[in-house]
Parts: structure tokens; sequence; C-alpha cells
């Protein structure tokens, strides 16, 4: 699990990803969404499109900004953190795409403040999974899934020039 500061915004406290891999209960934690339960406090990402950690923290920055401005477009910061890693303004076609299905054995799971201790038993206890190093990212993702949701156009599998198209698509949401 890594953990990263978000400067802009201290008093939030830390942001913890973890990668889990094997998943077996994905039915379960998609229902809980789709009831929005309280209890899962954290943002569920369907990991093979997520290009690298970056990419999660362009989003996350996203979503806490929008929280602080009273700009949510979701019903909460989890969902806002999903909702946040599409291109389009349309919420629940950026849920579908971005977040879990019933099928999804990779889930990328990003908790907003706590302690480390606290957000990997939260995790744990909730994720039947394998918590992996984000580093096996570049063996999950699917670059040709990326570019057509981010409509970047053939860049011949290039991670570096996708993240750059990436994170400028996500700039400029709703402009």
């Amino acid at each position: 699990m890594e953990s990263h500061s978000i400067e802009l915004y201290p008093t939030r406290g830390q942001v913890y990803i973890g990668l889990y891999r094997n998943v077996k209960n994905a039915p379960e934690l998609r229902q809980r969404l789709v009831q929005q339960d309280s209890t899962l406090t954290c943002a569920l990402v369907n990991a093979c499109l997520v290009v690298n950690s970056f990419h999660v923290m362009l989003a996350v920055h996203r979503a806490i900004h929008d929280e602080q401005n009273d700009n949510l477009k979701s019903h909460n910061l989890y969902s806002e953190i999903v909702f946040d890693f599409s291109s389009t303004i349309h919420i629940a076609q950026s849920l579908r795409r971005f977040g879990i299905e019933d099928t999804t054995t990779d889930i990328l799971a990003i908790k907003v403040g706590g302690d480390a201790t606290e957000a990997r038993e939260f995790m744990d206890q909730n994720i039947k999974g394998d918590l992996t190093s984000l580093d096996a990212l570049v063996e999950i993702r699917d670059l040709k899934r990326i570019q057509k949701y981010y409509q970047t156009g053939d860049m011949k599998e290039d991670p570096d020039r996708i993240m750059q198209l990436v994170a400028g698509a996500m700039a400029l949401k709703g402009l």
C-alpha cells in the first residue's frame, strides 16, 4: 500500500492506495456501492484503467478540491474520486467505466484520511484479495482501453505519452 500527502489540503490527511489482485468478492463490493453503503469508505477503481499512481492522485486531488469548495457532483468523496478518473461530465458513464464490475479481479482501493494501520485493516477486511505493490499496474493496465476511453488516438502503447494526454483530458473536464 502506498501513502501520499495532499499538500494543498493537509487537513484531509494522507491518501492510501492499495492494489488488490485476485479479488474474490467484487460482486458483493459492487452491490454495496450501488446501495450507497456508508460503511464502505473508500473508492474502488477497476485497476486495468489506471496508468500509474500519478493518475490516481490527479483524480484524488480534483475530488478533494471539489469537496473543499462544496462542489461535489456525486454523493460523496469516494464516488467523486471514481468520477474524476473520467474525462467526461457524465456521472453514470464514468462510474460504470472506471468503477468495478462483478467480474473485476484487480481493484485499486483509495482511502483518504486516518492512519496507515487503520486504512490497511479497513481495506483488508472489506476486499478479499491479495494486496500487491502498485508496480504491478504495469502488468494490469489495459492501454488500449485507456486510449479508447480518453480518446488519445493510437500512441503505440507509450505509457508516458498516454499519461500526458490522460492528465490533459482530466484537467479539461467540464470546461
